[in-house]
């Protein structure tokens, strides 16, 4: 047996699923809106079949068995989701595919670990950059726990780097360095917050300035050890108390989230950019469905808020904002003894954070006619009628308007936030080829029914070439991707039937099968008309026979 059928016979594709996602019975299957990234939708297009291990979205046909399942929601490679899937079994998993690229990436585990370790050495011998640190608030031990550094002028490091064995071409690839010719670390006379994945590897830097310069803050490009629209910072360290405390505070900054940590709240992370991603709400789930943003108070954290808001949407989560007071980020709060439990305690629904920073004078009728306007369009964007209602009358309390008329306008209000067909512009219509293998796979009688009408075969999708021949054993010949996709679509079809009569199934088929035989005669003809015009006798004989026989058919 194959690794991937032993993770997929050790796992229930229900209990996978809702580690991500909500879901709902829906009759034998289970239904819910779709949870893969880039794919926002109001009408639930997601299905979960127990009985084929499989979940699929019939909106955007992403999904399949646990591994594609796992690969398509968190974006990743094959490798890594059957690593996630032997952490979740007990199965051990041999990732060891590519010997090149694992040890290139090994290599650069090793050396950004190396860089760290330099550049906290470098800090214990400046003292004076030590002691700048513990007056912006920084304690030993935050100091120590998140390997604060410092980069000296010089050559240095790349010579301490050189020491360790590392030779030029691995030393360019970190992207640590202006230019290898130069051997000058881009990071020269800044303070170091080194970087870290979930794992703990050491796999980027963030530098900040120390004086007058720009930019203030110089993070690491992206490389194949970094993305940073997939990385948080302060994760390592936080990930068990954000299980533990079952919400996690979402912050701005690399300092925030060490203050954050510093005094007792553990559960903080911080963005490695200025808004939440798909990929990081995914890392984030697999820990708790509550989010709380904690972005500064200035206008680029609100965009960021708003940003992370919409991006959180119909995500079944709860998210809360915490509002910082003044001008504030959270690391000025703590370290001038504010209490930020306090402002956690008071955090606010989105909802309550777009009231709050409404641009609408609420003493006016006009202008809060217009604010409830707006608010109602945010409302109608979400999906779930409980937190619809929630929000209804919250909207009441804060704007001091009577429930039934909230509910009456709310009722009435034409949805302008989202135009026509969004959320479903992801659907990908299915091709009759595709049809037809979702056909044969739900009933190996379809194979000979198809086999024996399709006519034109000239030109015919190999997969269904394959699928005429084999029937549905033709699966085990092809890519998994393609494999899981027309599982998915087979799922799609048994659906749909159950909508219809046996009668009405037998001329889907029929149907399906003219508009292949229609799609192939086109293809034929137009390769016979180029022929034709180049002098091919042959081509005239061989249109005249296919003419005749679509006329028969009935296609024109």
């Amino acid at each position: 047996m194959g690794i991937v059928e032993q993770l997929e016979g050790a796992i229930d594709i229900v209990d996978l699923v809702q580690k991500y996602s909500k879901i709902k019975k829906a009759g034998v299957n289970y239904k819910g809106l779709c949870p893969f990234p880039g794919h926002n939708e109001k009408t639930p297009s997601f299905m979960v079949s127990p009985a084929k291990q499989i979940a699929y979205c019939f909106g955007c046909h992403k999904g399949g068995g646990p591994v594609k399942f796992v690969m398509d929601i968190e974006n990743t490679e094959f490798k890594d989701a059957i690593e996630v899937l032997g952490n979740l079994t007990g199965i051990a998993v041999n990732t060891n595919f590519d010997k090149e690229k694992y040890k290139a990436q090994k290599n650069l585990y090793s050396l950004y670990k190396d860089a760290a370790n330099y550049y906290k050495s470098s800090l214990s011998k400046h003292p004076e950059i030590k002691k700048y640190l513990m007056e912006r608030g920084f304690n030993e031990e935050s100091i120590t726990n998140f390997h604060l550094g410092y980069s000296n002028s010089g050559l240095e490091l790349y010579n301490y780097l050189r020491e360790k064995g590392y030779d030029d071409k691995i030393i360019e690839e970190s992207k640590i360095f202006l230019d290898i010719r130069t051997k000058k670390d881009k990071f020269i006379n800044r303070v170091i917050f080194p970087i870290q994945n979930a794992r703990g590897d050491f796999v980027a830097f963030t530098g900040r300035v120390l004086g007058v310069g720009e930019p203030k803050y110089l993070n690491s490009p992206a490389s194949d050890i970094y993305d940073k629209s997939a990385i948080l910072y302060g994760l390592y360290t936080a990930k068990n108390q954000i299980t533990k405390s079952d919400f996690v505070i979402v912050t701005e900054g690399n300092p925030d989230t060490i203050a954050m940590q510093q005094y007792g709240f553990f559960n903080t992370v911080a963005v490695s950019g200025t808004a939440l991603t798909e990929k990081h709400l995914v890392i984030l789930k697999r820990l708790t469905h509550k989010v709380y943003l904690c972005f500064d108070n200035d206008k680029a954290g609100e965009k960021a808020t708003k940003s992370s808001l919409e991006m959180l949407k119909n995500k079944d989560l709860e998210v809360k904002v915490i509002s910082l007071q003044g001008g504030k980020d959270p690391d000025e709060i703590l370290t001038s003894g504010g209490d930020f439990q306090i402002l956690i305690d008071k955090a606010e629904s989105p909802i309550g954070y777009y009231i709050a920073k409404a641009k609408f004078d609420v003493t006016s009728i006009e202008e809060k006619r217009k604010l409830l306007k707006e608010l109602l369009d945010i409302v109608k964007s979400y999906s779930d009628n409980i937190e619809k209602d929630f929000y209804l009358k919250e909207i009441s309390r804060l704007l001091d308007i009577n429930t039934k008329i909230v509910y009456d306008l709310f009722n009435r209000v034409k949805f302008t936030t989202e135009k026509k067909g969004d959320g479903e512009k992801n659907n990908k219509a299915l091709t009759s080829e595709e049809l037809a293998i979702g056909n044969i796979l739900i009933d190996e009688k379809h194979s000979a029914f198809f086999k024996k009408h399709i006519v034109f075969t000239d030109g015919l999708h190999p997969d269904l070439l394959k699928a005429l021949e084999k029937g549905p054993h033709f699966i085990n010949d092809i890519s998994l991707d393609q494999k899981e996709r027309y599982r998915g679509i087979s799922l799609q079809i048994e659906e749909e039937n159950k909508l219809k009569t046996e009668n009405n199934s037998e001329i889907e088929l029929e149907k399906l099968t003219l508009g292949i035989n229609r799609d192939m005669y086109k293809k034929m003809v137009n390769d016979l008309k180029n022929k034709m015009k180049k002098g091919d006798t042959n081509a005239f004989t061989k249109y005249s026979e296919i003419a005749k026989i679509a006329k028969d058919l009935g296609i024109k």
